[in-house]
């Protein structure tokens, strides 16, 4: 006997009761480390991290996933980045829905800004109840993505990576972008948090840091699998589901 067809809402209501069962604990969240090039992380409505994937880990400098918890914006990148994520979460708090592809600047693990697009949904607890954030973003490892480029610096910080034997003059950098020198400081400022001439730097330390990457990796003939750092305890409780209207609870600690 053929199964009875049911409407759209009836469908989304058995969706709901079934997700409300699924346990999202750490080790579930590891899985984002196998995905190249992307990185998550959770927050609670203290803004502090429950969660970092290993990329978000070790682009903040740090080796082991515990050492982010607890941490907020503000300790991991203070000023006008952690202002803007923070208005990001707002937005997700106010609104109760995700915010999608955002593109913003994100630093790396020697402080070089790199380019990420991030998506940011809300985690609800049993009540409906917003209470934290989960993250998901994807590293554009250098490459700007093509929404960005009407910062209008991308020839100059092309420029600049290209150029790494011998610092650009300002005034060429401008040339390149069709500006003027105070605007090409002003436009980097804003949009970076760095001068021209700091980003150039950044981007020499950045390049044999690369390389020394890069000859570790080829000189190890068969790298074995190791558990992700992502796995450390967590004081995240076992049972989150993040962007459903009937999830269940996660453990928050207030200021």
């Amino acid at each position: 006997m053929p199964k009875t067809t049911l409407s759209q809402a009836e469908l989304l209501r058995k969706q709901r009761e079934a997700l409300s069962e699924v346990v999202i604990d750490v080790e579930t969240m590891a899985i984002f480390d196998s995905l190249p090039g992307f990185l998550c992380f959770l927050k609670n409505r203290a803004g502090e991290h429950l969660y970092a994937s290993g990329l978000w880990t070790t682009r903040h400098g740090f080796r082991e996933a515990w050492e982010m918890l607890f941490k907020t914006d503000q300790d991991l990148t203070p000023g006008a980045m952690a202002e803007s994520y923070l208005a990001d979460d707002a937005i997700v708090y106010r609104t109760g829905k995700p915010v999608v592809d955002k593109i913003e600047i994100c630093l790396d693990a020697v402080g070089l800004p790199d380019w990420h697009v991030t998506s940011k949904y809300p985690v609800r607890n049993r009540k409906g109840e917003i209470i934290g954030i989960l993250g998901i973003s994807r590293v554009c490892m250098g490459q700007s993505p093509v929404a960005s480029l009407n910062i209008k610096i991308g020839p100059a910080t092309r420029m600049l990576q290209e150029n790494l034997l011998e610092y650009p003059s300002a005034e060429v950098l401008a040339d390149a972008c069709g500006l003027s020198v105070r605007q090409l400081q002003r436009r980097f400022t804003d949009a970076l948090g760095l001068s021209p001439r700091e980003y150039w730097m950044k981007c020499r330390i950045r390049s044999p840091a690369k390389a020394s990457s890069r000859a570790r990796r080829s000189s190890v003939p068969c790298p074995t699998a190791s558990v992700s750092a992502t796995r450390a305890a967590s004081p995240l409780s076992s049972d989150v589901t993040p962007a459903s209207p009937r999830a269940p609870s996660l453990g928050e600690r207030s200021r």
